[in-house]
């Protein structure tokens, strides 16, 4: 099984992928999009785990969450887990929150992850995250 890392550099709105996804949002004019080094889908082959990385602070309380479910006969998540920065003197330093995914099936599938408060309601998440991944 090949393990894939995407790391997901989402300091401001991120859209990893040629087409459109599901609450991709224009960041606002002082902040930069960030892209993982590729426009394109990213091609996987069935059995495959893949790794997505975005810089999170739940001290703040944003988390990062699913907007939806993918694909489940395509793509499927295996974990999800917050990773402090290591020896972080500080309170209140971010880390990454680091989603493993396994390619299921063949097929194509969108990754739709929003930056929210879960307690929040009615409000547009701080960043989006949208990565396309094609399963060969």
């Amino acid at each position: 099984m090949k393990r894939s890392v995407l790391m997901v550099l989402a300091t401001a709105c991120l859209l990893v992928s040629a087409a459109p996804c599901a609450h991709a949002q224009e960041p606002p004019l002082k902040q930069k999009r960030v892209f993982s080094g590729s426009e394109a889908p990213f091609v996987m082959k069935v059995g495959d785990e893949f790794v997505l990385t975005l810089e999170s602070n739940p001290s703040t309380g944003y988390l990062w969450q699913l907007a939806e479910k993918p694909d489940e006969n395509t793509v499927t998540l295996v974990s999800s887990e917050y990773r402090a920065v290591p020896d972080a003197k500080r309170v209140g330093v971010g880390g990454n929150e680091v989603w493993t995914f396994r390619a299921k099936g063949k097929g194509k599938a969108a990754i739709n992850l929003i930056y929210v408060r879960p307690w929040e309601k009615d409000i547009s998440p701080a960043r989006t995250a949208c990565v396309i991944i094609i399963v060969e």
